[in-house]
C-alpha cells in the first residue's frame, strides 16, 4: 500500500475495522477519491451478518444479490486491500497519523497458492456444526464459511481437526497438489500507518 497525504501532511489511508456491508461500503466509497483503505476483518471472509440474510427489509430485495457484488468489488479494487482472519492488536498515534498493529491469524492455508478447488474440504473426516447456518448445518474442520466466500480460500478450526487435536490425518494436506495446506503456519503480526479509522463492527 503507497502512503497518500494531503496538502496538510495528514495521511490519506483509512483503516475499515470490519467486513461487513458497513465495511465493504465504506471501502467502495474511498476508492473512488483515489485513497488507499485496508479492510480487516475476523473472519475468514468478508460479508458480515448480511450474507446470512435472505432478503433485506423493507424492500424485500435479495440480500445477496446487493452484497456478492460489492464483495467481488473490493477484492479486485486496486485501491483497497483485504485483511481477512485478522484483528486489531493495538492503536497508538493521533487523527491523521494513527499506528495499528494488525494479527493476521495463521488459516493454515497459503492464500496465494490455493485455488479453492474444494478438494481438502470434501476429503476432510471431521464434521462439527456450521456457524454460518446458526448451528443447524454442518462443516468440516478445513473449510469455507459460504459458497460466495472472498477470498475464496479455506481455514482450518485447529480446535476440531485431527491433525492439530490428535496429531492424526493429515488427509488434506495429502490431497491437496499445490501444497497449499501448511500446518506449521503461524500467526503474523503486521505494523501499518493510517491518517483515519472507520469502525463498522456492526
Amino acid at each position: 500500500m503507497h502512503e497518500r497525504r494531503d496538502v496538510y501532511g495528514k495521511r490519506n489511508d483509512v483503516l475499515i475495522i470490519g467486513g461487513g456491508i458497513s465495511g465493504i461500503q465504506s471501502a467502495i466509497d474511498i476508492s473512488y477519491a483515489k485513497y488507499p483503505a485496508v479492510i480487516v476483518e475476523r473472519e475468514l471472509s468478508i460479508g458480515g451478518r448480511m450474507a446470512k440474510f435472505d432478503k433485506t427489509f423493507p424492500t424485500l430485495d435479495c440480500a445477496a444479490c446487493i452484497l456478492t457484488p460489492k464483495m467481488v468489488s473490493v477484492a479486485q479494487n486496486k485501491y483497497v486491500t483485504l485483511h481477512t482472519y485478522s484483528e486489531i492488536e493495538s492503536v497508538t498515534g493521533h487523527v491523521g497519523d494513527f499506528t495499528v498493529r494488525i494479527r493476521k491469524k495463521a488459516r493454515s492455508v497459503d492464500t496465494k497458492k490455493c485455488t479453492g478447488c474444494g478438494a481438502c474440504l470434501a476429503k476432510c473426516p471431521v464434521k462439527v456444526s456450521s456457524e454460518f447456518d446458526m448451528g443447524m448445518g454442518k462443516r468440516t474442520a478445513i473449510y469455507v464459511p459460504f459458497a460466495q466466500a472472498v477470498p475464496n480460500v479455506p481455514g482450518i478450526d485447529r480446535e476440531h481437526c485431527l491433525w492439530f487435536t490428535k496429531k492424526t490425518c493429515g488427509i488434506c494436506r495429502k490431497v491437496c497438489s499445490l501444497g497449499a495446506i501448511d500446518y506449521e503456519m503461524k500467526d503474523e503480526i503486521i505494523e501499518e500507518k493510517f491518517g483515519a479509522i472507520i469502525v463498522a463492527t456492526g
